[in-house]
């Protein structure tokens, strides 16, 4: 997940970090459904076809122990998350399996809009941004662009100085799975914007000063961090999140390609593929009118574009509809040219030893179930299911949860127009003590 600037580290200082696990459930499929009234800020919508732009796969029903729909317990929680500490922010599920799509929001996209957040809502998803990228890395190996077992030095211009531990060097694949080495931002990524150093890390204005920042770095000062980074130990040998890393992998898919920009590349192989019209890095007028505001302590943030070096990591804006497209291919559900890219993205190459998105540390509850890492995906499994999900997180007052499992053909996504300081709806994979959480893992492995 992202959290801009020191973001990710950032918000360890918060309340809790970052990424995590599986998200919600939303609504039943029901042929009727009356619209909520002009004045309320709930919205529902159920659909049965899976998407506009290619045909389900057809596959035999599982027989599972419960119903998969967003009902009247769950939309109730999710109002409570909203409304019960005046946050002014807002909440929208979706949910997808074989029947097809299923939503519920809750809250109003701005304080000068009374509008009702629903699917096709704006808000940003962090650093859910990575599993597009390592997607897209997946894709351009199968077509033989670039090798997983290759140095990255060797897509770098030769004046750039990538570190090594004791002759190991970095690869493409140790990027992708968060064991390069590096640390979570270079050093030199707003170093005079440190919350270590000014203890503000809930202020609007120290959030506003980490925007201006952050949008002013260049692909020469990523250069230069990279070169004056020293690894601690050698590549591929444990997992440390680091955005620097996904943001560096970004950056030489896009050199590979040939293409003006990353943005370019991720609407050209993924966004227009899947039909995720509502999905980009910068947002367009008609984005703006639909974006729900982001939130800390109740006030609104101005929205932030985050620089091009570290975009890949955290810097995109989708919709509830978009994520449940890109979930719906993840599961197989709908078939695309991905396919191959997307199975591959999920397979473990490493245990995480229950090393969490934004470095934090699980429990081990010792009920067999172990925290592994794919191609940017985590993944939480005891050998019989498993659920695989990403999270994130922005300074710029918002987090996300997108989760499925592939034996049921289940997803869900959850976003939110709220600082984790206030909703934290990133943790559901791995603290399900909450009644929401609890209910959402369920429904995702029953």
């Amino acid at each position: 997940m992202f959290l801009n600037l020191r973001f990710e580290r950032l918000l360890t200082l918060f309340t809790i970090n970052i990424l995590l696990l599986t998200i919600m459930t939303n609504h039943a499929i029901a042929p009727a459904l009356a619209s909520p009234s002009p004045t309320s800020n709930s919205s529902i919508d159920s659909t049965l076809s899976l998407s506009p732009f290619t045909s389900p796969t057809q596959k035999e029903k599982h027989n599972l122990t419960s119903t998969f729909e967003i009902t009247d317990e769950i939309k109730a929680l999710i109002d409570e998350h909203v409304d019960k500490n005046k946050t002014n922010a807002a909440m929208v599920i979706g949910l997808v399996d074989p029947n097809g799509t299923q939503f519920y929001g809750h809250g109003k996209m701005s304080n000068s809009s009374n509008a009702a957040v629903d699917r096709n809502t704006v808000f940003a998803i962090g650093s859910i941004t990575k599993v597009f990228t390592t997607t897209l890395l997946a894709d351009m190996v199968n077509k033989g662009v670039v090798n997983l077992e290759d140095p990255i030095e060797k897509y770098l211009p030769s004046d750039v100085t990538v570190p090594q531990y004791n002759g190991h060097k970095i690869t493409i694949e140790d990027l992708a799975t968060h064991t390069s080495g590096l640390p979570e931002f270079p050093d030199n990524y707003c170093p005079d914007v440190d919350s270590t150093k000014t203890g503000m890390v809930d202020s609007v204005q120290y959030r506003k000063d980490l925007f201006d920042c952050t949008k002013n770095y260049t692909f020469d000062q990523l250069y230069q961090g990279l070169s004056n980074t020293t690894i601690q130990r050698e590549p591929g040998t444990k997992v440390e999140y680091s955005t620097f890393g996904t943001g560096l992998l970004g950056h030489i898919l896009a050199l590979k390609s040939n293409m003006s920009s990353f943005d370019e590349l991720l609407k050209h192989r993924i966004l227009d593929v899947l039909g995720m019209n509502g999905t980009s890095f910068i947002l367009s007028d008609s984005q703006k009118s639909r974006l729900a505001v982001g939130h800390i302590n109740g006030t609104e943030l101005p929205s932030l574009n985050m620089s091009n070096p570290i975009a890949p990591g955290g810097a995109l804006y989708s919709t509830a509809s978009d994520m449940l497209k890109f979930l719906s291919a993840n599961i197989g559900l709908i078939k695309t040219k991905l396919d191959g890219a997307m199975q591959e993205s999920h397979l473990i190459r490493y245990s995480t030893d229950f090393s969490l998105p934004n470095n934090l540390q699980t429990p081990d509850k010792n009920d067999n179930t172990g925290v592994y890492i794919g191609l940017g995906w985590f993944v939480t499994t005891n050998f019989g299911h498993e659920v695989v999900w990403h999270n994130g997180a922005t300074v710029g007052g918002y987090n996300a949860y997108m989760a499925f499992n592939p034996t049921t053909e289940r997803g869900i996504v959850i976003l939110c127009s709220a600082d984790i300081a206030d909703i934290n709806i990133t943790t559901i994979s791995f603290s399900q003590n909450d009644e929401l959480s609890s209910l959402i893992w369920g429904l995702l492995n029953q």
